[in-house]
């Protein structure tokens, strides 16, 4: 190969390492939870909604954490509210916060902290038997991927990849989370106004439902609560600024791999930024593993404007002689 191989960007997605015999999959994720911290599994499945026709929670499992029943939540923070008949009432007005504090990191930090953990002990793991393709190695690497498969298993060195949500032996910067802009969940308040007209006794009513409604210390709760959505947003715009000088060395790339990628909703951004530095002579080559990805994947391609011209839809395990990078 000679030295300008740098025409060439493989994007590494999570199918990738699946097809090396990696236990990386959200539905393997779910059973190291029932093994090593069975309460955070618990809180994942009882507070995050999901489409009936996906099965169960993991099946888009970053998608679905934009989905939380924080009415449910909320309810169960509400139940920590001190009597004010209580001995313990000032002491206990630190409860309703404390409990929010205490789902928001569940579902925030401590997920994050399980998920590398879980990655960790994949990383550790052999590669399948005859599970290796032929890659070249003097390539740029894009890898959505939080492990270090590439540098294991083909000797990549670690200048040429972008790891875009970063490594599992990093855990602080590890993206784990949902692409739904945060502002979306903020409510918006209601008209809080007295209402005109009212007698004064209708006021000290009126007065009396608002003192109700508003309790300082569950008002605090409520915003950690609503925190949630902001600590577990993937904030693809940022990181794609972050790595502009990388996404610039792209305007050479004449060939590009998606390997093991779904181009599913979550990540499309990047994708579509991608396509924008990419040269429009750019072919790119996408692997699939069912008919359902194939499906899914000429959507994506057709969505993102690339003409059947433009694109080739591979299989891994059938076409392993098309990675070979010349």
């Amino acid at each position: 190969m000679g030295r300008d191989i740098l025409n060439t960007l493989i994007i590494i997605g999570n199918g990738f390492d699946l097809h090396h015999g990696l236990p990386t999959s959200y539905k393997g994720f779910a059973e190291y939870l029932r093994s090593h911290d069975l309460s955070l599994l618990d809180n994942l499945e009882r507070v995050i909604s999901f489409t009936p026709s996906d099965g169960d929670i993991w099946s888009r499992f970053e998608e679905n954490l934009a989905h939380i029943d924080m009415d449910y939540i909320d309810d169960l923070i509400c139940e920590y509210i001190p009597s004010l008949a209580s001995d313990d009432y000032y002491k206990d007005m630190d409860a309703c916060q404390l409990e929010a504090e205490r789902w928001v990191s569940s579902l925030t930090t401590n997920l994050r902290h399980q998920f590398s953990n879980y990655i960790s002990e994949a990383n550790n793991k052999e590669a399948r038997v005859g599970s290796l393709l032929k890659i070249g190695a003097n390539s740029l690497f894009i890898s959505f991927n939080y492990t270090r498969t590439l540098e294991r298993f083909y000797n990549i060195d670690e200048d040429s990849i972008l790891y875009i949500h970063g490594t599992f032996d990093d855990e602080g910067n590890i993206v784990l989370g949902h692409a739904t802009d945060p502002k979306t969940f903020v409510k918006e308040k209601p008209d809080e106004s007295m209402p005109e007209g009212l007698s004064d006794e209708q006021k000290e009513m009126w007065y009396d439902d608002m003192s109700n409604q508003h309790i300082p210390f569950l008002d605090e709760a409520r915003y950690e609560l609503a925190s949630y959505y902001a600590r577990s947003f993937k904030n693809t715009k940022e990181i794609i600024e972050r790595n502009k000088d990388f996404f610039e060395k792209l305007s050479a790339v004449r060939s590009l791999y998606v390997l093991g990628h779904s181009m599913s909703d979550v990540d499309i951004i990047y994708f579509e930024k991608f396509k924008q530095f990419l040269s429009p002579s750019c072919r790119w080559f996408v692997s699939y593993h069912t008919e359902n990805d194939k499906n899914n994947s000429i959507s994506a391609l057709e969505a993102l404007g690339l003409t059947e011209e433009r694109y080739e839809l591979i299989k891994l395990h059938e076409h392993r002689s098309i990675i070979e990078i010349k």
